[in-house]
């Protein structure tokens, strides 16, 4: 383990915080519950109707409906993701530890990790958002520059005309590639915050075999699917599922308006917490309930980071506080178009590809 950033002490910030903590929870009582009873059927039937869909695919005549069905598994996927597993890991789907823990797992049935992943989002990304060697979701393969303190490499500056090929591909390298990295790799960022049992060992690869052999080998071997449909299907699934969640996952963080800051001297970071939230996270506006569905409330962003302990269904209540309180006290707060945080996100693209410090130290 080592030693981790520190925030800096500001007193007006800290006031800030709690005059704002004191608004959101004294108005908890006066949140809609059915929200979260309805969220709570959610993490039931969506698991059935992933597996639905997963057997009706088995069962279809033709190719393209096979296709078709693969394709919306991948959006179930990361509906699953969003709206169960990501709650599950705050231990805001349900009051019972044990039975969020259970919601989470269904992360390992779907082909990623839910121990590694529960580490990275909740204990650096959450932690330290956007910060240099600490937000393990900006920690790349080292075809894309997303950090602007990382030393600009060659590939880099071609990066705003080739990072579209390699988006698609962003949750199979998740499944294929990250989750063994950061089990084997003990240069990886997440090794910093975490020890792996070795029980967690036995997990990973007992559910990454279940998962591609339901997934790929059953149609195969049992329902006369040719093993390159089955893989074409796969591939497509992984596509869809990739397109979904980044349009979610990036669009918060990962643009030029939000600051990415570095550690400096004696391990310190320049901000408070509380507005090292606030200027490296916006808000995503929304203007339908499907979008705001299968968003799972992310767009609501700033909300979760500064209370991750509130489930996101109550994520519009928290962020009308939120907008109240900081438009009355002039602190900073971002909401952005769907379209206009993509393109603030190519345009931090584009700007990392230019080298700004030659002695720059690469992450």
């Amino acid at each position: 383990m080592k030693t981790v950033p520190i925030y800096s002490k500001n007193t007006p910030d800290s006031n800030h915080f709690e005059a704002l903590k004191k608004l959101v929870y004294n108005s908890r009582n006066g949140f809609p519950k059915g929200k979260l009873l309805l969220l709570q059927l959610k993490a039931f039937l969506l698991p059935i109707f992933f597996f639905a869909v997963y057997i009706t695919a088995l069962q279809v005549k033709y190719i393209a409906a096979f296709y078709l069905l693969y394709a919306a598994l991948g959006i179930i996927l990361v509906i699953i993701f969003l709206n169960i597993v990501h709650e599950a890991c705050h231990n805001t789907l349900f009051k019972s530890k044990r039975l969020n823990s259970l919601f989470a797992s269904l992360l390992d049935v779907l082909g990623a990790n839910s121990f590694i992943w529960k580490a990275r989002h909740t204990k650096l990304h959450h932690n330290y958002p956007n910060v240099l060697g600490w937000d393990s979701d900006i920690e790349k393969s080292g075809l894309l520059k997303i950090h602007p303190h990382v030393k600009t490499k060659k590939l880099h500056t071609y990066q705003h005309k080739y990072f579209l090929l390699l988006y698609p591909t962003i949750v199979a390298s998740w499944l294929f590639a990250r989750d063994f990295k950061d089990f084997f790799f003990k240069t990886r960022l997440v090794r910093k915050v975490v020890s792996i049992p070795a029980k967690e060992y036995i997990k990973l690869f007992f559910f990454k075999s279940l998962f591609f052999f339901y997934i790929l080998a059953v149609p195969f071997l049992f329902f006369n699917r040719t093993f390159l449909e089955c893989l074409l299907a796969f591939a497509i699934m992984l596509f869809v599922a990739s397109i979904l969640a980044l349009l979610v996952l990036l669009t918060p963080h990962v643009n030029d308006t939000n600051e990415f800051p570095k550690v400096e001297d004696e391990n310190q970071l320049s901000n408070s917490w509380f507005m090292h939230q606030l200027v490296t996270t916006n808000d995503v506006t929304t203007s339908n309930c499907l979008t705001k569905f299968l968003m799972a409330n992310f767009n609501f962003h700033i909300a979760h980071h500064l209370f991750p302990n509130i489930s996101f269904v109550y994520a519009p209540e928290v962020t009308k506080i939120i907008k109240n309180y900081t438009d009355e006290h002039n602190l900073p707060y971002r909401s952005y178009s769907l379209t206009t945080a993509l393109k603030y996100h190519y345009r931090l693209i584009k700007s990392n590809s230019v080298t700004i410090d030659l002695f720059e130290e690469d992450m």
